[in-house]
Formats: structure tokens, C-alpha cells, sequence
């Protein structure tokens, strides 16, 4: 899988509290950024990984890691 090298820094990091369960409002609050700006990275990241849900980058975001 090349998922890894497709995103970028901050979607990685989005993702990735996406992957510990985070709500966007959290996600949002954790990085001082709109709830706006998260739904953007996350509507990237799942044209990147070919995700239709936030369980589904979950899933791939865990399988980049392992």
C-alpha cells in the first residue's frame, strides 16, 4: 500500500485521531481548526485511501501502521 506517502502531513494526523475515535468537533478542537477545515481533509483523505466512512479509514489507517 502507498496510502502513507499519498497524504499529507496534517491528514495523516487527522486521520490518525480519526482512528483513536475522535468526534471532528474533538479533531476540530485538537488542532485549532474548523469543524469546516476537518470535513475537508477528511473528504481527502477518503478519495486518497478509496474510503466511503470513517470506520472504513480507520480500518486502512490501522493496516498503514501495522
Amino acid at each position: 500500500m502507498q496510502y502513507r506517502e499519498d497524504l499529507t502531513e496534517r491528514q495523516t494526523t487527522v486521520l490518525t485521531l480519526v482512528a483513536q475515535g475522535m468526534t471532528n468537533r474533538e479533531i476540530a478542537e485538537a488542532l485549532v481548526i474548523s469543524r469546516a477545515t476537518v470535513q475537508n481533509h477528511l473528504r481527502h483523505i477518503f478519495e486518497k485511501l478509496g474510503a466511503t466512512s470513517r470506520l472504513e479509514a480507520a480500518v486502512k489507517a490501522n493496516l498503514l501502521v501495522n
